[in-house]
C-alpha cells in the first residue's frame, strides 16, 4: 500500500516519515508532496490508500485535495494535520470525509492511532462503499440554495434581494416573522482536545439538518469578523423558542460537545437580524462558566466587555521579562491581571479579553527578539483560549497564568539563544573562511556552535547582511578566482578544491557572480 504526505514544510514531511515503522504497518511506498498541484498529480498517478494532508498548504487549502479525491471517487483515506486554530477549515475537511485531525507538532502515538484507524477502514470497508460513502456524505451536507440565501440576510447590501428570493421559492417564509440567534465565539472552542473537532462537526451537522428539515432555522460557521458558530432559529409569534433551545441542547449532550452560547431576545425576521446577532455576541461574553451547551440570555444593559488598560503595569511586566527574572514575572503578571480585571465578576468575555490582552503584549515581545508564532508552535506549547477553558471554571484563571508563564519562559530562553547566536557570529564567519571547501549543512553548523538553526541563520544575516548560503558561495567564488589566477589547475580541480562537487554547477555559479565563465576569467587575467 501507499501513503501520501502533503505539507509545504520539509521538516514536517520528514518527521512524519520517521515517526512510524511504515513497512510494519503495511505501507511499502511513502510519497510526499509540498503543494496541492503536486499532491493531485500523485493522487492521479499513484492512487495511494492513505493521505496525510495539512489544512493550509502555503497559500492554498487542503480542501482542494479533498475535493479532488471526492470528485474522482478515489479510495483514499485522509488524516488532517494542522498547526493552526482555523477550526472552520478543519471542520470542512471532516465534512469532505477526513477520518482524523492531528495538531502539530505531531505526537507519535496519536499518529499511529490515526493510521491504524484508517487501516481498519481500508481493510474492512467494501470497495463500492468506500467509493460512494464520502460522495454521498458530501452531497448531503453541502449548503443548499436556501442556506446560501439565509446567509445573505446578514449582509445589508444583499438582504433585500435574498429575502425576495426566499419568499419566491417558498411561500413558507412569508409566514415567518420572529427569530432568535445563538452565538458561540470561535476562540472559546477547545479545538485541540482529542476528538473534539469530530464531535463538533457531527453536532453542527445534526443541528443544521434538524433545523432545516423542520423549517425552523439553520447553522452558519465562519461568519465574519471571527470564526464563530451562529445558530438562527425562526418561527412565528406562536413558536416556543425555549423548546427549540432545549432540543438543540439535547443534541449537544448526546455528542458530549462543549458549546458556550449567547442568546438574543426574540426579534422581527428578517429586519432585526443584525440586532439579534449583536445581542447574542454580547450575551456570549457574559457567560459565567462553561459546560455542555452553556447558554446565557441577553438582558437589557449588557455591554461588550473590555479590559481596563494600565500601561504602567504592562511596562513593569515587560521589564521583568527583559531582566529574565521569573519570580518577578510571576508576581507582576498577577498584578497586571488583577489591575485590568478590576474586580469584575469573572465571565468568558472577561477571561477572553485577558487572554487577548496578554498576547497583544506577547507579540510585541516576540517582535523585539525576532521570535515567530511558527517557532512557538513547533516547540509544542501552543494553545488557544478554548483549551484553557477545559477543566473547572474556578481554575480557569490559574491555568491561564500558568500558560502565560510557560510561554514567557520559552521566550526568555529563545532570547538567550539569540543573544548567544549574535555573540558567536565572528566565530561562525571564521569557521566558514577555514572550512569553505567542505560540504556542510546549516544544521551541522548550528550543531557545532550549539545553537538553534533558525536563530543562527537570522543572527548570521543580521551580522553580515547576507544569508549563510550566499556568504559561503561568495567565499568559494573568491577562492576560485585566486586559484584561476595563481595556478594552472583545471576548472574541474578548482571546483573540487573550493567545495563544488559538480564542475557544471560551479561554472554556472561563477558566471552568475562574475559575468563570465572560469575559462574566460582566466583568459582575461
Amino acid at each position: 500500500m501507499k501513503v501520501l504526505i502533503v505539507d509545504d514544510e520539509n521538516h514536517v514531511r520528514d518527521a512524519i516519515q520517521l515517526l512510524l515503522p511504515w513497512e510494519g504497518l503495511g505501507f511499502d511506498t511513502i510519497l510526499t508532496a509540498e503543494s496541492v498541484r503536486e499532491a493531485i498529480r500523485i493522487l492521479q498517478e499513484e492512487k495511494p490508500e492513505l493521505a496525510i494532508i495539512d489544512v493550509v498548504i502555503g497559500p492554498v487549502l487542503g480542501m482542494d485535495i479533498m475535493n479532488y479525491i471526492n470528485d474522482q471517487r478515489l479510495n483514499t483515506k485522509v488524516i488532517v494535520i494542522s498547526g493552526h486554530d482555523d477550526f472552520q477549515y478543519v471542520r470542512a475537511m471532516f465534512i469532505l470525509g477526513a477520518l482524523e485531525y492531528l495538531l502539530k507538532p505531531i505526537e507519535q502515538d496519536k499518529l499511529r492511532e490515526a493510521v491504524e484507524k484508517a487501516m481498519s477502514q481500508i481493510q474492512t470497508m467494501p470497495e463500492a462503499e468506500v467509493v460512494f460513502a464520502v460522495d454521498k456524505q458530501f452531497k448531503r451536507l453541502s449548503p443548499d440554495y436556501q442556506h446560501g440565501l439565509l446567509r445573505k440576510l446578514f449582509r445589508p447590501e444583499l438582504s433585500g434581494k435574498a429575502y425576495e428570493e426566499l419568499t419566491r421559492i417558498s411561500g413558507y417564509f412569508q409566514t415567518i416573522d420572529s427569530c432568535i440567534i445563538l452565538h458561540c465565539t470561535g476562540s472559546t472552542l477547545p479545538v485541540h482536545e482529542d476528538g473534539y473537532m469530530l464531535r463538533l462537526s457531527r453536532l453542527i451537522n445534526r443541528m443544521q439538518e434538524k433545523l432545516e428539515l423542520e423549517g425552523k432555522g439553520t447553522v452558519f460557521q465562519n461568519m465574519k469578523p471571527s470564526m464563530d458558530i451562529v445558530i438562527l432559529v425562526y418561527g412565528t409569534g406562536r413558536t416556543d423558542f425555549d423548546r427549540e433551545i432545549v432540543d438543540l441542547k439535547k443534541l449537544a449532550v448526546s455528542e458530549n460537545c462543549m458549546l458556550n452560547l449567547g442568546c438574543s431576545r426574540i426579534h422581527a425576521f428578517p429586519k432585526e437580524l443584525d440586532g439579534a446577532w449583536e445581542e447574542a455576541r454580547i450575551a456570549a461574553d457574559h457567560i459565567e462558566g462553561t459546560g455542555i451547551f452553556c447558554l446565557r440570555q441577553y438582558r437589557p444593559g449588557m455591554r461588550r466587555i473590555h479590559l481596563r488598560g494600565n500601561l504602567q503595569m504592562e511596562n513593569a511586566l515587560r521589564s521583568s521579562v527583559i531582566l529574565n527574572n521569573m519570580p518577578l514575572v510571576e508576581e507582576r503578571l498577577s498584578l497586571w491581571g488583577e489591575t485590568v480585571i478590576d474586580g469584575r465578576i469573572p465571565t468568558i468575555g472577561l477571561y477572553r479579553c485577558l487572554w487577548e490582552g496578554f498576547f497583544q503584549m506577547y507579540r510585541r515581545w516576540e517582535s523585539a527578539v525576532e521570535i515567530t508564532d511558527e517557532e512557538r508552535l513547533l516547540n509544542g506549547t501552543a494553545k488557544n483560549f478554548g483549551d484553557i477553558l477545559m477543566g473547572s471554571w474556578e481554575g480557569t484563571l490559574g491555568r491561564m497564568y500558568q500558560y502565560f508563564l510557560l510561554i514567557t519562559v520559552g521566550l526568555i530562553e529563545s532570547r538567550k539563544q539569540i543573544q548567544n547566536a549574535s555573540g558567536m557570529m565572528p566565530k561562525v564567519v571564521d569557521f566558514l573562511e577555514l572550512n569553505y571547501m567542505r560540504k556542510i549543512s546549516q544544521q551541522e553548523f548550528a550543531d557545532y556552535f550549539h545553537l538553534n538553526k533558525d536563530y543562527l541563520s537570522r543572527a548570521f544575516k543580521k551580522h553580515t547582511g547576507v544569508g549563510m548560503a550566499k556568504y559561503l558561495n561568495n567565499i568559494r567564488i573568491r577562492k576560485a578566482k585566486e586559484l584561476l589566477k595563481s595556478t594552472d589547475l583545471q576548472v574541474m580541480e578548482i571546483a573540487d578544491q573550493v567545495g563544488y562537487f559538480d564542475a557544471k554547477y560551479f561554472s554556472r555559479q561563477f558566471k552568475l557572480a562574475t559575468g563570465m565563465t572560469p575559462a574566460q576569467y582566466r583568459q582575461d587575467m
